[in-house]
């Protein structure tokens, strides 16, 4: 690993739309690292993307890259039902590893790569960017506070809920060829084994979309959740009841016919509550809007302003602190990224009971 001195020399493998949009063009800002080589399996959009941002090096396919012994750490936005596979010979390859989530189908998978990077001691994060959005960071200050002074009273109930619309917004300046994606196996192949065939797709698509929420609620809350009551009357809209040693946690998720991007939490107290409202993933520095609100004789309201930013980028500074500080406990770490995965598979028990 380079000094904390010296530029961090990254490789990256997947050069795709997300690639390009919410990590190479982020990672390409920061002065800290060095963007040393790239993998696909597309020779045109390889080469194609390797000219607009610079990289030293190409390779055919990711076995090539990592026999690059110049690369520090290794950025992974493949296909999801390929993650598991690249990211374990990444770390067997001794580098560390960012991967986009979710990290692997089933919590079996997920527990073999994050014991496998313990014993490497490799720093092995996973795509949850939004706990770096400048309004959660916020929200989660203020929220830490109001239940250390008890300034609301206790937290009785959070409600949360995600229908999910366009989260592209239209995300402009990538490369695309004509080039078709390789052959590749059905995420839904990687789903948990005792889910009937009928369910594997339906907890593919929930892990992708909503774990995303199952982490923000388990980044305030701190503890492990009971999964109390899961049910779906259609494949886009499902209803999910949490418990707490003290709190019941409401989540309704979907998806629905819809340009705007609908995901909020609300945590509500005994004298008010704390709401936060996401942005959709790729517009660009907008973040999370935080309100406050305080019931009395008096209801007031409190809008925080933070600093116009982008999550993605965020996190990508985030990623090459830990690696300078060889952090293995990010807020990121592929550790949290499992408690999302067994969190989910919880969730989905109560279906196959």
């Amino acid at each position: 690993m380079q000094t904390s001195s010296a530029k961090i020399k990254l490789g990256f493998i997947g050069a795709g739309f997300i690639g390009q949009v919410a990590h190479i063009e982020n990672y390409a800002q920061l002065d800290d690292c060095e963007l040393h080589g790239i993998a696909d399996l597309r020779p045109e959009l390889l080469a194609q993307v390797a000219s607009k941002f610079g990289f030293n090096k190409t390779y055919a396919d990711h076995r090539a890259l990592l026999e690059d012994d110049d690369i520090d750490a290794v950025i992974v936005v493949t296909a999801r039902a390929h993650t598991v596979e690249v990211v374990k010979d990444c770390l067997l390859a001794g580098k560390h590893v960012f991967s986009e989530k979710p990290m692997a189908g089933n919590s079996k998978d997920a527990s073999a790569l994050v014991e496998l990077a313990k014993a490497r001691q490799l720093v092995y994060c996973v795509g949850y960017m939004k706990r770096f959005d400048a309004g959660v960071v916020k929200a989660k200050a203020v929220f830490a506070q109001l239940i250390d002074n008890q300034e609301l009273g206790e937290l009785l109930q959070v409600n949360a809920h995600c229908y999910m619309g366009d989260s592209y917004c239209k995300a402009g300046g990538y490369i695309h060829t004509q080039q078709a994606r390789p052959q590749m196996p059905d995420e839904a192949d990687f789903a948990p084994s005792w889910l009937t065939n009928a369910h594997r797709p339906l907890f593919a698509r929930y892990v992708n979309v909503h774990s995303h929420l199952l982490n923000l609620l388990r980044y305030f809350l701190n503890c492990d959740m009971e999964v109390e009551y899961f049910n779906f009357l259609s494949a886009k809209a499902h209803v999910c009841v949490l418990r707490t040693d003290r709190q019941l946690v409401t989540l309704h998720t979907g998806e629905v016919d819809q340009k705007d991007w609908q995901e909020q939490c609300t945590f509500v107290f005994e004298h008010g509550q704390l709401q936060i409202t996401l942005p959709p993933a790729l517009l660009r520095n907008v973040p999370a809007q935080v309100e406050l609100q305080r019931n009395g004789d008096i209801t007031e309201k409190t809008q925080y302003q933070v600093p116009w930013s982008w999550a993605f980028k965020e996190q990508a500074q985030a990623f090459l602190e830990a690696l300078k500080q060889q952090n293995l406990s990010s807020p990121i770490a592929a550790s949290e990224a499992l408690s999302d995965i067994q969190l989910a598979e919880a969730i989905w028990q109560k279906i196959s009971n």
